[in-house]
């Protein structure tokens, strides 16, 4: 209770500040130079050396990066990743990769934005001071409350960013060995799909049917909003220009407020798993998110029932 009462008056503090620096705030964006057609992108692509070994984004030009379409679903139209990142390129202050084009392949899309120049806050955190990583953390809080302000339409469902409607969905939420569901037709179809999984879980664990968990449902209180769902150290990047980048946008979608907190828990639980544990970087989190302990603690009380399809 304490906890919750300590970050949401940080978070308070921190959204008022908010609110005074933004109107100073700067927004200067280059214009689009990218003067090559869908033919001698691809050309350019396939000869491209990948960015890192294990990516699926090739350095295009000097200034631009292209990058593969992870949708899940099959046939499809558009580039969820794409369409997030033009639309918190649009109506957001935060410094995003701009899309220059979109080029359809065989079984998916060429995605070409700019190449953020810089290094990854997983490289550089333990060089940070205890104030250069409070910056940070204040810096991610604002974003996240920007995207926020990105709310869906009632008849929008929620999932990736598509023109074709509900697509398939990929999140942490769902959990280390089916990470993906869906498509969800609606945010009650949502909220259907774990609350009936609850129940699976607790009639698993002979929870008495009179028990007050048994009351306790899916937080579909507050409207689907943008969320990134993988804000990591390595998905962030510290510009030249001194700004901290967002990158990789490929599980974006709208969701519930609270699925940012809880996608930020579980990533950085899966870098502690590999070694990759950054100091002071879970205490942030709360901060950054917004202190959603009980649907965190909801959410792992039912977990054990989506390792089943």
């Amino acid at each position: 209770m304490w906890r919750c009462l300590i970050y949401s008056s940080l978070c308070a503090a921190a959204d008022a500040l908010d609110t005074v620096l933004s109107i100073f705030a700067s927004d200067s964006r280059p214009e689009l130079s990218l003067h090559l057609n869908d033919e001698e992108i691809l050309e350019l692509a396939r000869g491209a050396r990948k960015l890192y070994s294990d990516s699926t984004i090739f350095q295009l030009t000097p200034h631009t990066v292209a990058k593969a379409s992870q949708d899940l679903d099959e046939d499809v139209i558009d580039a969820s990743e794409a369409n997030a990142l033009e639309l918190v390129f649009a109506k957001t202050t935060i410094p995003v990769p701009r899309v220059h084009r979109v080029v359809k392949r065989q079984w998916d899309h060429l995605i070409v934005m700019d190449y953020v120049k810089g290094s990854p806050l997983a490289e550089v955190w333990s060089n940070f001071s205890i104030w250069k990583k409070i910056r940070v953390a204040f810096t991610l809080h604002r974003y996240v409350r920007q995207l926020r302000r990105l709310k869906a339409s009632p008849m929008t469902p929620p999932g990736p960013l598509s023109v074709q409607g509900p697509r398939i969905c990929e999140s942490p939420i769902f959990g280390q060995v089916q990470s993906h569901r869906g498509p969800f037709a609606s945010y009650a179809e949502l909220s259907s799909f774990f609350n009936e999984r609850c129940k699976m879980a607790l009639d698993a664990n002979q929870v008495p049917e009179d028990d007050p968990s048994r009351k306790e449902r899916f937080d579909d209180s507050s409207p689907l909003v943008l969320t990134h769902q993988d804000i990591n150290p390595r998905n962030i990047i510290v510009g030249e220009d001194g700004r901290l980048w967002m990158v990789d946008w490929a599980w974006a979608g709208y969701y519930p407020p609270w699925f940012e907190y809880v996608a930020m828990r579980r990533q950085s639980e899966n870098e502690e798993v590999i070694g990759s544990n950054h100091h002071l970087w879970e205490t942030f989190i709360p901060f950054i998110c917004g202190p959603y302990f009980r649907q965190e603690t909801w959410l792992l009380r039912m977990s054990r029932s989506l390792y089943f399809r």
